[in-house]
């Protein structure tokens, strides 16, 4: 197929395709002539999971030419493939952590070794958690690890599925699209889910029956 063809069957625009082209994240096509080339199914693969990274998991450029870089080393697990991915996600600190955070992230790491998950040490998610902790005790919510712990264990059956899910995928390429979108698309929906039961239970919680409406008067016998 022809540049415009592939734009067509991607939604990617031309432009972006040149640009994708001159940045090494998409492979040149096969040369018909000297200002043409043709391309192939694995071209509209690719521009799909380019736009995944990008739109879907916000992806900055540089670190979509690494994710793609784990992606087409097949000497790469397909774990760390998984984790460019989601290490891309996020970012490390950028300064020196507070000391609340710092102490709420040695809390994380204590119950991650307890929960037996196995998290890189470049991993973001960690310090992120210890960040939002550290918050919440900031504004006096009494907050620990442990109260993480139902959330994690329900996490961890559904996270299972997916990883499974994404592995079964026909190529590398397929299996790193399915697992970015997983990611990104669940937590949201966990986050409205959540947000859906906070308002069911303020609704609740304001019509439930004062204690004194409560009180049953009962006459005194003479």
């Amino acid at each position: 197929m022809r540049v415009s063809e592939l734009s067509q069957r991607s939604g990617v625009s031309v432009a972006s395709i040149k640009y994708y082209l001159r940045e090494g994240l998409l492979a040149s096509g096969t040369q018909t002539a000297s200002n043409q080339a043709i391309y192939g199914e694995r071209h509209v693969s690719r521009l799909r999971l380019i736009r995944s990274l990008i739109d879907i998991g916000g992806l900055s450029i540089s670190k979509v030419r690494a994710t793609l870089a784990a992606v087409d080393d097949g000497s790469t697990a397909l774990h760390d493939a998984f984790g460019a991915v989601m290490h891309g996600l996020d970012d490390l600190p950028s300064e020196a952590e507070s000391a609340d955070v710092a102490t709420a992230y040695a809390e994380v790491q204590n119950w991650l070794s307890a929960r037996g998950w196995h998290i890189e040490p470049d991993a973001p998610a960690p310090h992120r958690l210890a960040e939002l902790v550290a918050t919440l005790r900031r504004f006096d919510f009494p907050v620990s690890l442990t109260d993480f712990d139902g959330t994690a264990n329900f996490v961890q059956r559904t996270v299972d599925v997916e990883v499974q899910y994404a592995r079964a995928m026909p190529d590398r390429t397929a299996a790193v699209e399915t697992m970015l979108i997983g990611t990104v698309v669940y937590e949201r929906a966990f986050v409205e889910v959540r947000r859906l039961a906070l308002e069911a239970a303020s609704f609740r919680a304001d019509r439930a029956p004062r204690s004194s409406e409560l009180d049953v008067h009962v006459p005194r016998r003479n």
